[in-house]
């Protein structure tokens, strides 16, 4: 990680801590004061009517309620397993399994006029920014054709760019193909050829639009923080509604005795 990143990193992890405690001690002054309410008789004619509602409905609702925080966190945490799984930048070969990654620049967003071969082979298969493409292994290096989509490595970055011209194995490369890539939306080629051991996959036009910033978003500190105030507001939220229904229970047999809820 840059300082950059580990500074970013303990920001996002001090504000937690802070929003956290802040949202504790405004759950639990909350509680208290409901609980203040009930024990002084505040509250019996609502417990009453609340008691005289109650059904069998009402313990289901329960039951459902719970499996509902359950099933949410539980898809929460595999949405950020997901996007920290997803490959956005680190320079990694694809194996069998097929990858998913976040394009980051449009360099392939649109069909530009200068690049007659989009127009005259029909290539409308262009990749918008923030697309969230599926790449496959590569194929052997002398089965990738003119215009395939692919992604190659130059400088620890990943780009995502067509394949528009090959040159053959000659007297200069006699043992390996060179590759040139242009972006769809560029006007020129990329400035140098590129070298099959560069290449990381291959696209084959399966793509969820603009889902990458929300797997981007995810990667971030901000993300995770999110996450975690969602997961801890979710266990929190119950916990006090248990407590409070404790003590209405509690309330209830002195207001069914009486009859009279004040």
């Amino acid at each position: 990680m840059t300082n950059y990143e580990i500074y970013v990193f303990f920001l996002c992890l001090v504000v937690f801590i802070l929003l956290t405690v802040t949202f504790g001690v405004l759950l639990s002054c909350i509680v208290k004061q409901d609980i203040r309410l009930i024990r002084c008789g505040e509250e019996d004619n609502a417990i009453k009517i609340e008691y005289e509602k109650a059904t069998k409905r009402k313990a289901t609702g329960c039951v459902v309620n719970t499996v509902l925080s359950l099933l949410l966190c539980v898809a929460l945490v595999a949405v950020l397993v997901f996007s920290l799984c997803v490959n956005t930048g680190e320079a990694s070969r694809y194996e069998n399994i097929p990858t998913y990654k976040v394009v980051n620049s449009g360099s392939m967003a649109e069909k530009i006029p200068s690049n007659k071969h989009l127009f005259t082979n029909g290539l409308n298969d262009q990749i918008q920014t923030f697309d969230l493409i599926l790449t496959y292994k590569l194929p052997d290096e002398f089965d990738l054709q003119l215009y395939d989509i692919v992604v190659y490595e130059v400088e620890s970055t990943l780009v995502v760019h067509r394949i528009v011209g090959i040159e053959e194995p000659n007297a200069n490369h006699p043992n390996e193909r060179w590759f040139t890539l242009q972006g769809d939306a560029v006007e020129r080629p990329d400035r140098f050829p590129v070298h099959y051991d560069q290449m990381r996959g291959i696209y084959r036009g399966e793509r969820i639009p603009f889902v990458g910033s929300f797997i981007l978003f995810m990667q971030s500190p901000a993300g995770w923080l999110c996450v975690l105030l969602i997961a801890f507001a979710t266990f929190a939220t119950p916990m006090a509604e248990k407590k409070l229904r404790a003590e209405k229970e509690k309330r209830l047999p002195l207001i069914l005795e009486t009859g009279d809820p004040r």
